[in-house]
């Protein structure tokens, strides 16, 4: 796994303790997962980077990131729901 996946595996894990077995196995048994974590990581980094800019629209541009986070992690769990 290449180290933005991991990191976005991370953050899931620490968002779903409850799910983080089934997490593990099936981002091991899936290539979309694990791309799908690449986007939750890489849409978590950008509405961080955004929440310290202070760039007038930073707050407008650090809640779409928030929601593609949101929407990003949603697929994930849907996802392995299904395998």
């Amino acid at each position: 796994m290449e180290r933005s996946q991991i990191r976005g595996l991370a953050r899931l894990l620490l968002r779903h303790p409850e799910r983080r077995d089934e997490l593990r196995r099936k981002v091991t048994e899936n290539t979309q997962i694990k791309e799908l974590c690449d986007a939750y990581e890489a849409a978590c980094e950008a509405a961080e980077y955004w929440s310290r800019s202070s760039d007038p629209i930073a707050p407008a541009r650090a809640d779409e990131y928030r929601e593609l986070a949101a929407a990003t992690e949603e697929d994930i769990l849907h996802a392995i729901s299904l395998l």
